[in-house]
């Protein structure tokens, strides 16, 4: 039997003892990619579309 089944990623990372580190990082990873996104011009970001909108209501 595999000892790997029923556990999640969060646990391999705490037997890991890298969870914190990991965590972190993405944390950095998302505010440096929102800081960028903030300061491309208005032409430069991405519009909504007509499928990103239906997307949204969850059909």
């Amino acid at each position: 039997m595999n000892k790997h089944i029923g556990s999640d990623f969060d646990d391999f990372l705490a037997e890991q003892r890298i969870a914190e580190e990991v965590s972190a990082a993405a944390l950095n990873r998302v505010i440096s990619w929102q800081i960028a996104e903030a300061m491309k011009p208005e032409s430069d970001q991405k519009a909504p579309s007509k499928v990103d909108a239906y997307q949204s209501h969850g059909r």
